[in-house]
């Protein structure tokens, strides 16, 4: 194991009312190390290609399921060991099949949930159906059409009946909350407050005049600490939305380190033949980008990285830039959503990976010459 220790200059800042953007520091010292450990996969080999952006974290982080689209089979790897647990086939076709390219998520329950277009089922470890969902036919303006799709659709904490889907309208880029009771099969629908400044961003791209898709900033959602949280990378707010009161909050920081948005606003149309897709895209990324929430249960703490990254004027195979690195910032803050503390954290020179809190630190994938490998991140507050 590689092991790296320093100590980093942190910045405390209050947090804002949804109302108000104030600006507070105080200095501070933490101790960081970086531990890297390597996931035991026997004679298997583990599927990569996706980054493991297709995977699942157990909700006692003692496990993650890394789904391979390529043959829908699954990889259960265990994190307290440090190695592949088994792997899982599932069917395409048929009573238990899962059809092509499912999004999923592991339940409370250890079952696992997977949707796509139309499709909410859940299944159990060994592939066996347990349960048709049937949102497309509780709301079906919505998810029993196809130019809607549920970002994310995940389980109540504390009620199997209550699950609570994230959904995109592909043609305005608009974002809501759709909130299902299956005992009386019905719903509710949450719009988010002021986030229309996010889908003035999008943009839409054109092939020779054509409309062949958009770019946007992104909703990042998360399930933690009986709220539903929902980002963008483009603003350093979050909107809550709170079970017991059914209502959406907003939170925001304007810090020294990360300010409170992205300045470059794109143009809202890019002629993708023209090539000017890869100079939105560098600005952007050049500029902050806000990170995903993730929660830190043993600290009953959030935690966000954000980053700038930096480019070559090197083309990869998709024409775009290839970033040459990233300054990469932690963000911490108290269950109730007060930042804690800010850092740049040196040690850390790329974007993360998936990452996720695990026993009080953070682990962060990386491919370490075709192997599953963790980079995990002890933060100590002094």
């Amino acid at each position: 194991m590689r092991l790296f220790t320093g100590l980093l200059l942190l910045l405390l800042a209050s947090s804002c009312s949804s109302s108000e953007e104030k600006k507070l520091t105080v200095s501070d010292q933490i101790k960081v190390s970086l531990d890297t450990v390597m996931i035991d996969a026997g004679q298997e080999f583990l599927y990569l290609q996706d980054q493991l952006y297709s995977s699942s974290l157990s909700e006692d982080k003692s496990y993650l399921i890394n789904f391979n689209r390529k043959d829908n089979s699954a990889e259960k790897i265990d994190l307290d060991n440090l190695q592949l647990d088994r792997k899982i086939q599932f069917e395409k076709e048929g009573p238990n099949g899962i059809g092509n390219y499912p999004q999923f998520s592991i339940l409370p329950n250890q079952q696992i949930l997977f949707w796509n277009y139309q499709f909410y089922k859940i299944l159990d470890q060994n592939g066996e159906l347990v349960r048709d969902l049937e949102l497309e036919k509780i709301a079906e303006e919505y998810l029993g059409v196809n130019e809607y799709f549920a970002r994310s659709l995940q389980q109540h904490e504390n009620n199997p009946d209550r699950f609570i889907a994230l959904v995109t309208h592909w043609q305005s880029n608009t974002e809501f909350i759709l909130d299902f009771d299956l005992e009386n099969r019905t719903y509710q629908k949450i719009d988010l407050p002021d986030w229309a400044k996010n889908i003035e961003r999008y943009i839409k791209i054109l092939y020779d005049g054509n409309d062949a898709g958009g770019y946007g900033t992104g909703a990042f959602p998360l399930l933690a600490n009986g709220n539903f949280l929902i980002s963008s990378n483009a603003f350093n707010e979050v909107q809550v939305f709170d079970f017991k009161g059914d209502s959406v909050q907003v939170k925001k920081w304007d810090t020294p380190l990360l300010g409170y948005e992205k300045e470059y606003v794109p143009p809202k149309t890019v002629e993708y033949t023209t090539g000017g897709i890869k100079d939105v895209e560098r600005k952007l990324g050049e500029e902050i980008s806000y990170g995903s929430f993730f929660w830190d249960d043993k600290n009953q703490r959030f935690l966000r990285f954000s980053d700038k990254k930096s480019y070559s004027e090197e083309l990869n195979e998709y024409n775009s830039y290839v970033s040459t690195g990233a300054d990469v910032f932690l963000s911490i803050f108290d269950k109730d959503l007060n930042l804690i503390a800010e850092a740049q954290i040196p040690e850390l020179t790329q974007t993360p990976n998936v990452h996720f809190a695990k026993d009080g630190n953070i682990w962060i994938f990386e491919n370490i010459d075709d192997e599953m490998a963790f980079v995990i991140v002890e933060i100590e507050m002094m």
